[in-house]
């Protein structure tokens, strides 16, 4: 894939792609590499008569199908910048993002339409809102408006250091920043993702994830390899685990809490499960007993993903060959993408010192979108700072030990809430846990241990806590137990302990009141 200039190339100057080959299933019905081809032809020929040219920006908002692909394609095919948007937002969200990256153009599924009126009445800078599927509002479906066209219109040069799309982080702490993803970002990744995966023409991706998330570029790997993905438009646990078996997938990434549905789902141990070459797990932390449990029940297939939106998605793959001997690393980088651990002066740790997790590589952010302060502070010296903190063993392996916001200091003890979640899941009954740190007049910080229980399972906090005590140290014990239907998490997977140390907060205050 060196040979590849910009993401135009995937589909266009690629000597794998075969015209007459599968590329895409969605709803049961399959699209092949020609169709890809005329469709993405068709979309930017619709969006050159729009005006829409380079450097302008066109926004996303639709679950997985083949349009998102299609409309990604075209839009970055013409040096244009593709928005995907999260559309599990708020539609008063959806105009913010879209006033910050001031989009001309929204392509939607109907199935958004009070996010369209939204945008359509708040957002002066979008002059056409152009339906997927069905016709609502007097709007442009996509069918009329994608008429076929012969060629890329206005066929503009585009390089490595072209922007390709404005990713929005998911706010898990803040208010969501545009990561400013260039082509050269998006080739170096697939090319990253493609060196660990075993996927070659005949591979095929289930895609699980939202396309607008980081997670798409399995996606677009195996299309670059020649092979074909499958998309679920939302994810149903029961659905992927029939596809697996019923369309031989080879290949699949999936966040912690999907694999642990499919896991524990009634018909998991019936489902033929042979095809698979590669299991990619990631986006969230993965406790080692869930994870000692998919590794007996998949086999040596799993590869540990470590990534950041600001990465393009990877920055380091555990390799399944390396789970052997370094089980619970995210790896030692992975392609052209390098990983390293430094303390407060920027100075490489010595094994087993915990710092920050910095990354560097060609699939690395330039910054963020219109705001150069962040983007500044994002970077050390060309390394871009991630904001987890890891340690290394002698051979170089890193482990990641906490998100540096997450950190608990408790009687001025760090406390690193990955090693406590990571005992607490030991518990048999236990199905999810997350460590918080809340307020406490004598510690400073006390420990939280917010618990998922299994189903049927009726452990109490004492259990809990019996537990813990005859693993960790008495000031490592959480302080407090509670148990939660299910923990708030963003589409990535990852928890939201933001809203959890709201919650509990609120929680804590009620009960001083009664």
């Amino acid at each position: 894939m060196d040979q590849l200039i910009s993401l135009r190339d995937v589909l266009f100057a690629n000597p794998r792609i075969v015209p007459e080959r599968r590329a895409i299933l969605c709803d049961s019905r399959w699209m092949t590499f020609g169709e890809l081809r005329s469709r993405v032809l068709a979309v930017a020929s619709a969006l050159h008569r729009e005006g829409i040219g380079p450097g302008d920006r066109v926004a996303l908002l639709m679950e997985n199908c083949p349009e998102f692909i299609v409309c990604f394609f075209a839009i970055t095919g013409m040096g244009a910048i593709v928005v995907p948007l999260n559309w599990r937002l708020h539609p008063s969200e959806h105009v913010t993002l879209l006033q910050d990256a001031q989009a001309k153009v929204m392509v939607a599924s109907s199935t958004f339409l009070t996010s369209i009126e939204r945008v359509k009445s708040q957002v002066s800078s979008v002059i056409r809102v152009v339906l997927v599927e069905g016709e609502s509002c007097n709007r442009d479906s996509f069918s009329q408006w994608a008429t076929p066209a012969q060629t890329m219109p206005e066929a503009v040069a585009l390089n490595s250091a072209t922007v390709a799309a404005i990713v929005y982080t998911s706010g898990t702490t803040s208010r969501p920043k545009g990561v400013v993803l260039t082509h050269g970002n998006y080739l170096a990744d697939i090319h990253n993702v493609a060196s660990v995966s075993r996927a070659d023409s005949n591979s095929t991706n289930l895609q699980l994830s939202p396309l607008y998330h980081a997670a798409c570029i399995h996606s677009f790997m195996h299309l670059a390899v020649g092979g074909s993905t499958i998309l679920n438009r939302r994810f149903d646990v029961g659905e992927a685990l029939s596809l697996i078996e019923r369309e031989r997938v080879t290949y699949f990434f999936s966040v912690p809490t999907a694999l642990y549905q499919m896991m524990d789902h009634p018909d998991f141990k019936r489902v033929n499960r042979s095809s698979l070459r590669t299991l990619s797990y990631g986006a969230a932390s993965v406790t080692t007993s869930r994870l000692q449990e998919a590794m007996a029940s998949f086999g040596p297939i799993l590869i540990h993903a470590y990534g950041l939106t600001e990465t393009t998605s990877h920055a380091s793959v555990l390799t399944a060959e390396d789970h052997a001997i370094a089980f619970g690393s995210i790896g030692r980088g992975v392609g052209q993408s390098a990983i390293k651990v430094v303390n407060e002066a920027g100075h490489p740790c010595t094994p087993g010192e915990v710092g920050e997790i910095r990354v560097i590589g060609p699939n690395v952010t330039t910054g963020y979108w219109d705001r150069p302060v962040e983007t500044n502070e994002l970077f050390q010296d060309g390394w871009l700072k991630t904001g987890d903190l890891g340690r290394t063993d002698e051979r170089g392996f890193v482990y990641v030990v906490d998100r540096k916001k997450d950190l608990v200091i408790s009687g001025g003890v760090n406390i690193y809430s990955r090693e406590i979640e990571d005992v607490v899941a030991g518990h048999p009954e236990v199905a999810e846990v997350a460590i918080v740190g809340i307020p406490d007049p004598h510690w400073g910080e006390a420990v939280v241990a917010v618990v998922v229980l299994r189903q049927g399972a009726a452990a109490d906090a004492a259990a809990i806590l019996e537990h813990c005590r005859h693993r960790v140290g008495g000031f490592k014990v959480p302080k407090r137990v509670e148990f939660i239907a299910e923990l708030p998490k963003n589409p990535s997977g990852k928890v939201l302990k933001t809203e959890l140390r709201r919650l509990l907060s609120a929680s804590i205050r009620n009960e001083g009141r009664e």
